[in-house]
């Protein structure tokens, strides 16, 4: 009898590690747009309250998906602040970028980052859900 006990414990406690008993990280991916057009090559931070950050990079299309860590896709739950910058990593993996050369960027892209890149962003977002498909929508 107190070995089936401590077993089940043992079970109990290596689903809580696990995270099985409920995370708090929740997948999420958008779309980043200035002026209605998609902004690639950004990479986005999501900063929670309190907890880890998670991060992601816009393809051409503006499209994003956020990594909480190593293993794990998403973002905690809660109020995040967004920060943007140029990210000349994702410009230089795209299609057609020659190697070693850092693509330039378009007048309104530039202009986007001088506005909002770095600390000069106000956004706050609040994750609630898993979430497939955020706006985030700059003018």
């Amino acid at each position: 009898m107190f070995r089936s006990s401590v077993a089940a414990s043992a079970f109990c406690a290596l689903l809580l590690l696990a995270g099985c008993g409920g995370s708090n990280v929740v997948p999420v991916s958008g779309t980043l747009t200035y002026k209605g057009k998609p902004v690639p090559n950004a990479a986005i931070y999501f900063t929670p309250e309190s907890g880890r950050p998670s991060v992601g990079e816009t393809d051409q299309n503006g499209r994003f998906t956020l990594t909480y860590d190593l293993q794990v896709k998403g973002a905690q739950l809660g109020k995040h602040r967004v920060h943007v910058a140029y990210s000349s990593t994702a410009a230089a993996n795209q299609p057609g970028a020659v190697p070693g050369v850092t693509p330039k960027m378009s007048g309104e892209m530039q202009e986007f980052f001088d506005k909002y890149g770095g600390d000069k962003s106000k956004v706050e977002v609040t994750i609630d859900k898993a979430t497939e498909d955020l706006k985030l929508d700059w003018n």
